[in-house]
């Protein structure tokens, strides 16, 4: 069973924008109504009562209440109604109807039918387990319940410690407490207050991701027509695309979270200068929407490469560094969050630095020992991707091909951008730097990086800079990918089996 959040998914962020854009064209005619993205929810919709949506997509054809996309919607739906009190609604949307073995919890959770309520209860308890076993809260009981759980199954290589929690507090359901701390928990009627708000709405058959994103531009274009007759079909194509980038600004704008349905009569008034502007200089959008192409592209390749039971693995990586990656160009700029991993003078080059998470997906599809949640922010030295359970590494990339394919071109172009933008400040030695290189550029004995370094360095500055660059392990993604992977690279194996 492969499921994605759409934070984890190929349609992700753009679809979500998306709904916002529909959701908000939708409600036009109601005044004073409002549409937030990421206010609570995927998409936060309010025309006189909150209506809070997000939107899961999945590779299979149908999904069941264990998939982590919906166990994580769901606590954060209780903490948005535990905060806030709303009588407002909660919706998942799935382009995949309910797997038949949990057909019957969801129809009647839809239905509002609930025969026996603790199954309803406990469900939401433990998609907070899930959550907080990770965090301070509920850490400390999670690592004992692992060691008693580790030593009574020690034939287990990767055991499954959260599954296995869960299915301990469903024998012993007086439990829960352990894990959840007074502060989190509600009272069990409160929860069922809380069940009673959320829906499902699913397709009776699975719907792929193109016809979902082609179904909801047509439906929004359509709306846009009613309410603004006369105009072209390009026009209305464009008006919807300036309201997407209206809900992309208000994910960094400090002073403004939504948009209000007043802010389409200007956009459609000024859509004209809008959108030749927005063309001419917003290199983000284009980045994003390159990024969406090419990550359907890369999980077809992967299906048709014999490789669909490592895609939920490979994408729950994959999103993650594209989320935080995509939130890192709009906060720092395309051109400072770019040149943590792409060498040379141009930024704009997005497809080159996907190609380094695609690369960090798949070596943790591989891995034999869990490496853990990857991050790519606030890390030690010039490492830019790190796994918790793992190490920090340094990836590098270029868009110059003859870089690539030559080792002391490769070396040259590293010292050169790091002194240039100078990451080698924040060095502190010994160093993993991983490049997406067609030479040899992980065999020391065809490298004398030494006197690379020493030659290159002289020009910039000190002993202490050729330090540094001696001191860094210099490694390439080749042997890590699936399709010129190398069981017997010294650095693929490390990697996989978890050894620093």
């Amino acid at each position: 069973m492969k499921s994605t959040d759409v934070k984890h998914s190929i349609a992700g962020f753009y679809f979500q924008l998306l709904i916002a854009c529909y959701e908000l064209v939708n409600v036009y005619e109601y005044e004073d109504a409002y549409v937030g993205v990421e206010c609570d929810a995927d998409v936060r919709v309010n025309y006189g009562n909150d209506q809070f949506i997000e939107a899961k997509f999945y590779s299979d054809d149908s999904f069941t209440r264990n998939q982590e996309a919906i166990t994580h919607t769901i606590y954060n739906f209780y903490h948005t109604y535990k905060r806030t009190k709303t009588s407002g609604t909660f919706q998942i949307k799935t382009n995949v109807p309910f797997a038949t073995s949990d057909f019957d919890f969801f129809n009647n959770w839809n239905t509002k039918k609930f025969d026996i309520p603790n199954e309803y209860i406990n469900y939401v308890k433990d998609c907070l387990v899930y959550e907080y076993a990770d965090k301070k809260e509920g850490k400390e009981a999670y690592e004992v319940f692992k060691m008693s759980y580790k030593k009574s199954n020690p034939q287990l290589k990767r055991p499954q410690f959260k599954r296995a929690l869960i299915n301990h507090l469903h024998l012993y359901p007086d439990e829960y407490k352990n894990f959840l701390s007074e502060n989190v928990l509600i009272s069990d009627e409160e929860i069922l207050e809380f069940v009673k708000l959320v829906t499902f709405d699913t397709p009776r058959k699975k719907v792929d991701k193109f016809s979902s994103i082609l179904a909801l531009k047509e439906k929004t274009e359509y709306h846009l027509s009613v309410h603004f007759p006369g105009l072209s079909n390009f026009e209305y194509e464009n008006i919807r695309f300036l309201i997407m980038n209206a809900f992309l600004d208000t994910t960094v704008d400090t002073t403004s979270f939504i948009l209000k349905t007043s802010s389409i009569n200007q956009i459609v008034a000024n859509h004209t200068e809008s959108i030749q502007e927005l063309f001419n200089k917003d290199v983000l959008a284009s980045s994003i929407k390159d990024i969406e192409i090419e990550l359907i592209k890369y999980e077809l390749l992967l299906k048709r490469k014999g490789h669909s039971d490592s895609l939920e693995r490979i994408l729950k990586v994959v999103g993650t560094c594209t989320e935080q990656w995509v939130h890192g160009m709009k906060e720092y700029g395309v051109t400072q969050m770019n040149s943590r991993y792409l060498m040379g003078s141009s930024p704009s080059y997005a497809l080159n630095i996907l190609e380094l998470f695609k690369a960090m997906g798949e070596i943790y599809a591989l891995s034999e020992k869990e490496l853990g949640d990857i991050d790519l922010f606030d890390l030690e030295g010039i490492n830019n991707v790190s796994f918790s359970e793992y190490k920090g590494f340094s990836l590098k990339t270029t868009h110059h091909a003859s870089d690539k394919q030559d080792e002391q071109m490769l070396i040259t172009a590293f010292i050169e951008h790091t002194l240039k933008d100078q990451h080698l400040m924040k060095a502190i030695g010994d160093e993993t730097i991983i490049f997406d290189a067609d030479c040899k550029i992980c065999d020391p004995e065809r490298l004398n990086i030494e006197d690379i370094v020493m030659d290159i360095s002289k020009p910039y500055g000190t002993i202490l800079n050729q330090e540094f660059y001696r001191s860094f392990q210099y490694k390439c993604i080749r042997c890590v990918r699936l399709l010129t992977h190398d069981a017997d690279c010294p650095f693929t194996k490390s990697f996989k089996e978890g050894r620093i």
